[in-house]
């Protein structure tokens, strides 16, 4: 039996607190408290999110449609695929034909369910789903009041040279790209 395993069947069996330490709007916060028969008690502190999406828009050339934007959280302004959150309940295929039309002001005609990414479980349940969206039309739909947004078409290879150069920093747009890449030399 392998040491993950080990360590599944140890937290199954160990005596489970969990407290809510905050809620917020779109994230909250949780320590779960384990105490383990034979060995001293953990904390983890666990971000709990309700999932993203993020779509990897391929117009009519094969180049990507790109966000550019400013993160708070980083005080960068950074290259993206365009993404959102999930509402409650939301059905991530419509969240990211509903992300896609915010953020880029267009519209799939054809959207491709492309797995996905847990993006830091180490500490969070975020899940982003990824789609591939094809056959792209204008059709915007009015944005997040807070988003500035600027639109660009990028390449497949200026993609990957703007991985390489660290201009593309973003863990999902890398993830997605290179994914995208994969996927498009097998087809």
């Amino acid at each position: 039996m392998g040491n993950a395993l080990k360590q599944k069947q140890l937290e199954d069996q160990a005596n489970l607190q969990t407290k809510e330490l905050y809620k917020g709007k779109i994230f909250s916060l949780r320590r779960d408290h384990l105490q383990f028969d034979a060995g001293l008690p953990h904390d983890w502190d666990i971000i709990e999110h309700p999932g993203a999406v993020a779509i990897i828009p391929v117009n009519e050339k094969g180049n990507f449609i790109f966000v550019q934007q400013w993160r708070r959280a980083i005080e960068k302004i950074i290259y993206e695929l365009p993404a959102g959150t999930l509402d409650e309940g939301e059905n991530p295929l419509l969240c990211a034909q509903r992300e896609l039309q915010e953020e880029t002001g267009y519209r799939a005609k054809e959207i491709i369910p492309f797995g996905g990414i847990y993006s830091a479980p180490g500490f969070c349940t975020e899940y982003i789903h990824f789609f591939i969206a094809r056959d792209l039309e204008e059709s915007p739909l009015p944005g997040d009041l807070h988003e500035a947004i600027d639109v660009m078409e990028v390449s497949l290879n200026d993609a990957l040279a703007m991985i390489d150069s660290q201009q593309i920093s973003d863990a999902k747009t890398i993830a997605g790209i290179l994914r995208y890449q994969r996927w498009k030399s097998h087809a």
